[in-house]
């Protein structure tokens, strides 16, 4: 009677296995359980080694529409040790493959050593017993030895590759980028940015076609890094240089620590308030919850933030650079409506031009601002922050200048003196534009020369139009100034500080006029000075035929 249940037992088993494996064939959370057997019992089909986790199903979900071409172009940001390359690059690519045996798959990692290693992990996931149980057609080339490309009877293949190297000849139905950079030194240089961008459309974007699948993951390193550029919505270029490229992405950021009931939901997982006072100090006392709990709880990663906040910020919570900058803060940028905008504003415009076409990167903004009674700057919305011709520069200068009619206009003085001054100048007569070109001599240091308007922010004096189209690019600037790839709006702010701090020192000073008692500096002070330099101005223009 033992042995015949025993035997019942057997086939139970080896009946589960069979269903087992064909769930493991159409499903690749099922695959990863049924291929991570337990090591007391790896016949139990029942039982695994795999961690079931929350974004390891969100993970499989991703690379289940990719492979069924529901999802092309995907982006994924997700903390360090969090099984990010099992799930996409070894399991979720063997997966694949299996399933079409056809397919041409290229998986890129930061180097040739790192794509040896990835390539020999895969091949002892195909090669194995369990491989084989559920893809018994699946087969390796004879002689197809090598760790970094294998050819399948069936004509499909894979290539594991360092990034920055070179596929020459081989195209892709699917193309994974797991970790294109290797640590933190690599991607702070600005031009190792722009090898990998250009690495990714020449070599890995020229692979394919517009039915080929590219999947990029790795963790955050910086906020122009490559995600950065591709779909990061954050990212202070993306409605300039990367205009359009994002479009047809999918960005999935999964931070480390969840706050956004959204995130919370799609994961199946619930945010609650805390009590601990290491994690309150850290993260404040909002509901929230760890990603992986099991492995990583919230004290774990309020000691990481509060000991480090920069590295927290970029691989933990997917958001390059810290929450306050270091030069400006978050709290400091005060936001406007439009119907707040007040009238009868002293408008004053300044322009900071590209001097260089380094890396391609250089823009020109140019704009006015608005001070009222109280000394509150107002920046007006229609700043234009554009890639720009000199020709094209002047006459969006005159069309600020016709809009706004500012009392000065400020700008270098270096400029002013070369060839863009006089051409300036001969439009602006040619248009009978009459506003004073007030030139500004800058610090050679952009720390030094933002102090000019630093202490105005500090002061919540400068209002920020929230629904301007280049609002979020310029706050992003603002927060990394001094860190990021170019600060022309910081700089463009800069002149407006320059400038104030030039014409209008405040005094206690106290003229009489028409008996109305005005003080010096004052809004009424500085329209009545206006108007006079104003008059003057122009009776020196006509008196010298200009």
């Amino acid at each position: 009677m033992t042995e015949q249940l025993t035997d019942i037992d057997t086939q139970i088993r080896a009946v589960r296995r069979i269903l087992a494996a064909k769930e493991a064939h159409a499903s690749l959370f099922k695959f990863m359980h049924f291929m991570i057997a337990d090591q007391v019992d790896p016949d139990d089909s029942t039982i695994s080694e795999y961690q079931d986790t929350r974004h390891g199903r969100l993970l499989c979900d991703l690379i289940e529409r990719i492979e069924r071409g529901e999802t092309r172009k995907a982006a994924v940001s997700i903390p360090p040790q969090h099984g990010k390359t099992w799930h996409t690059s070894i399991y979720g690519a063997a997966w694949i493959l299996g399933r079409k045996p056809r397919a041409k798959i290229i998986v890129a990692t930061y180097n040739e050593t790192r794509a040896d290693e990835l390539g020999a992990m895969f091949r002892r996931v195909v090669l194995s017993p369990q491989f084989r149980q559920v893809f018994p057609d699946f087969e390796l080339e004879t002689g197809s030895k090598s760790k970094s490309a294998m050819t399948t009877t069936k004509a499909g293949t894979i290539f594991f590759v360092g990034a920055g190297g070179t596929v020459t000849g081989r195209g892709a139905d699917y193309f994974f980028i797991d970790d294109p950079i290797k640590d933190d030194k690599e991607v702070q240089s600005p031009a190792y940015r722009e090898e990998m961008w250009r690495w990714f459309f020449s070599v890995a974007y020229s692979r394919g076609s517009k039915k080929t699948r590219f999947l990029v993951v790795h963790t955050r390193w910086n906020f122009d890094d490559l995600i950065g550029r591709l779909c990061d919505p954050a990212h202070p270029e993306r409605n300039k240089r990367f205009i359009g490229i994002a479009d047809d992405w999918s960005y999935l950021n999964i931070s480390g620590v969840i706050q956004d009931k959204g995130l919370a939901d799609a994961l199946g997982l619930h945010l609650t308030a805390q009590t601990d006072p290491t994690v309150i100090r850290a993260f404040g006392s909002k509901p929230m919850v760890a990603l992986w709990e099991e492995d990583k709880d919230l004290p774990h990663f309020a000691r990481w933030k509060l000991g480090e906040p920069e590295t927290f910020n970029a691989l933990v919570m997917g958001r390059p650079g810290q929450d306050d900058g270091d030069y400006f803060k978050a709290d400091w940028l005060v936001e406007y409506d439009l119907h707040e905008l007040p009238d009868n504003l002293v408008k004053y415009g300044a322009s900071d031009h590209a001097v260089s076409v380094k890396q391609g990167r250089d823009y020109t903004v140019l704009g006015c601002v608005g001070l009222d009674e109280r000394d509150t700057i107002w920046v007006m919305p229609d700043i234009v922050w554009e890639r720009m011709e000199t020709d094209r520069t002047v006459e969006e200068l005159l069309l600020q200048m016709k809009t706004h009619d500012p009392a000065y206009w400020w700008m270098e003085s270096e400029l002013i003196s070369k060839s863009f001054g006089p051409f300036l100048h001969k439009r602006m007569d040619e248009d009978r534009v009459y506003v004073p070109v007030d030139p500004v001599v800058p610090s050679k240091d952009k720390r030094t020369r933002a102090r000019a308007i630093q202490g105005r922010l500090a002061s919540k004096k400068v209002r920020f139009p929230r629904f301007a189209p280049w609002w979020q690019s310029a706050k992003q600037q603002i927060l990394q100034f001094d860190k990021g790839p170019n600060d022309d709006f910081v700089d463009w702010l800069s002149w407006i500080g320059l400038g104030l701090v030039k014409q209008h020192k405040p005094s206690t000073e106290v003229s009489k006029d028409d008996n109305n008692v005005v003080r010096v500096g004052s809004i009424n002070w500085i329209l009545r000075q206006t108007a006079v330099r104003t008059r003057r101005e122009k009776r020196e223009r006509s008196a010298a035929g200009w």
